[in-house]
């Protein structure tokens, strides 16, 4: 799969898009999450956390979209003012909310004029009810806000149950993976190529390394030459030991059950 270029200009590295995951469960229980949202506890980002993540990436980085995602970042007490702190970052030109769009219709008046974009997940089940929609398409279309309706009958399965025991595996995953060029997120002052390590890092445990698969992000005047060095790096990640990468294959979207849910949590955790 070709590499992006990942072009420096005026000191800062040109790519696509970043993610902040702004809190960590749902109010939806899918199956395959990327995020394993079904199974970590209740998380809401400071927002003096998201603004300084911010400005440390805004100094070596440049994508094209900021997205605000979760779990469900409509859950987020404090959604409005983590826009805002989004939109004095002026990290990129578009400010999005990734959402399944359930609770849109509670959104205050101050979240309308502050997000910029919408990708609305649409699930087979619970459907978005056509109330709902027709309430999201009028506010959106009120204050010119382009949404992306993104419709998701299957969900890819990249999760697997044992690591992968071959090296030669774990570096085709990282080859092939069209996560690590698309899908790129600021978390707790590092920057990482695949929004997957965090979330392994919070189910697993801090003492798991995932960690370590992020680059720390600093002032220092070398720091887009390092972060564009990262994002080139041939080594896999250590998340990609435990993933079947972006194109496993896919499966029906379904919700977990409770107890599949608790099942899955008490075997990580014994």
């Amino acid at each position: 799969m070709p590499q992006p270029d990942y072009e420096i200009v005026a000191g800062r590295v040109r790519t696509r898009a970043l993610e902040v995951h702004i809190v960590d469960h749902c109010n939806l229980r899918c199956h395959a999450c990327c995020s394993l949202s079904p199974y970590l506890p209740k998380w809401f980002m400071d927002p003096v956390d998201l603004e300084r993540d911010l400005k440390l990436a805004r100094g070596a980085l440049a994508p094209e979209y900021l997205k605000l995602v979760g779990g469900e970042p409509s859950l987020h007490p404090a959604l409005d003012e983590c826009l805002a702190v989004t939109r004095r970052a002026e990290i990129a030109p578009v400010v999005s909310v990734t959402t399944n769009g359930f609770l849109l219709p509670r959104a205050s008046a101050r979240f309308w004029q502050l997000v910029q974009a919408l990708t609305i997940s649409l699930y087979p089940q619970p459907r978005l009810p056509e109330d709902t929609i027709a309430s999201i398409k009028r506010r959106a279309a009120e204050h010119n806000i382009p949404i992306n309706w993104k419709r998701q009958d299957e969900f890819v399965q990249m999760d697997v149950d044992e690591p992968h025991t071959d090296a030669t595996i774990t570096r085709e995953i990282y080859d092939e993976c069209w996560l690590r060029r698309r899908c790129h997120i600021v978390s707790h002052g590092r920057f990482y190529t695949c929004t997957r390590p965090p979330h392994f890092d919070t189910f697993h445990g801090h003492d798991a390394g995932f960690r370590d698969d992020g680059l720390v992000l600093d002032a220092l005047p070398d720091m887009a030459d390092r972060l564009r060095n990262y994002l080139r790096r041939p080594e896999p990640l250590k998340a990609c030991s435990i993933c079947r990468g972006g194109n496993a294959p896919s499966a029906p979207h379904r919700q977990l059950s409770a107890a599949e849910i608790q099942s899955t949590v008490g075997a990580r955790h014994a």
